[in-house]
């Protein structure tokens, strides 16, 4: 998935260009060159990032201290301390609602990109499930060890994982790759029968029409894609997933999101 999974015919129309100068609020990442592209196909309207930055490389070490300072646990204490002002907050409930039949049984959940460990910190506090990150940032890491969570050094595409989950979350990851399909057919691999896939991305339809949404988070550099309804539910289909649930939210930090919930139904 180079752009977006629609035929190659179809065309794109340019949003807006960052010439030499980042958006204000994006993370300073010390590029050279600056310049980038977002472009919107006509027809499923996702978004898509034109440019030469190499972005992976912000994942290998220095992510975590750019966007997040050396001071995790400070970082992380803030975060919980808004309870229900936190995005994580409702992300938690609005999960736990959707598994609500799960939750007395031991399941297995893998998360992807763990970053901070927001997420699983929280599921770890209502429910009794065998929790596992992965995250290739080793800053992240050693702060999960600190907090006795378990998360692997690692990322989903190295193969290191060799037993399956029940759960697969991927919150905020698949944009920030170059093909979303690829990860969430790994994904699909990684998943017992029956097993589900939680995904939440930037919502770029919305985000595109507020004013000066160009600058908004949404649109920053780190991601590759931002989606439209339409276009994560094709890149979830195209994986081989039943699409259960597919919402679109304003987030309380002000972020606009698409989740969804989907089911692996055989085996590939």
């Amino acid at each position: 998935m180079k752009y977006c999974n629609c035929p190659k015919n179809v065309k794109f129309t340019e949003l807006f260009h960052h010439y030499n100068v980042p958006p204000p609020l994006e993370p300073k990442y010390g590029i050279k060159k600056y310049s980038r592209k977002i472009f919107k196909c006509k027809l499923c309207g996702h978004f898509s990032a034109r440019h030469k930055i190499k972005v992976n490389e912000f994942y290998k070490k220095n992510y975590s201290l750019i966007s997040h300072g050396k001071k995790m646990r400070i970082k992380f204490n803030k975060i919980i301390s808004l309870k229900s002002k936190s995005d994580n907050y409702h992300r938690v409930r609005r999960f736990l609602l959707f598994f609500n039949k799960f939750k007395k049984k031991k399941i297995t959940l893998l998360d992807v990109g763990s970053g901070l460990s927001i997420f699983i910190f929280g599921l770890q506090k209502i429910v009794n499930w065998n929790l596992t990150g992965i995250e290739p940032d080793i800053n992240f890491v050693k702060f999960a060890r600190t907090l006795k969570l378990n998360v692997i050094h690692s990322n989903l595409k190295s193969g290191i994982l060799q037993k399956k989950f029940n759960i697969i979350s991927l919150n905020k990851i698949i944009e920030h790759v170059k093909d979303p399909v690829k990860l969430l057919k790994i994904s699909y691999r990684l998943l017992l029968n029956n097993g589900y896939v939680y995904i939440e991305v930037p919502d770029g339809s919305k985000a595109s029409r507020v004013f000066n949404g160009y600058l908004r988070e949404e649109f920053f550099v780190d991601h590759l894609h931002m989606f439209s309804k339409q276009s994560l539910k094709k890149c979830i289909e195209m994986s081989g997933f039943k699409l259960i649930e597919l919402k679109s939210i304003k987030e309380r930090s002000g972020k606009y999101t698409i989740y969804a919930f989907a089911k692996k139904l055989h085996v590939r």
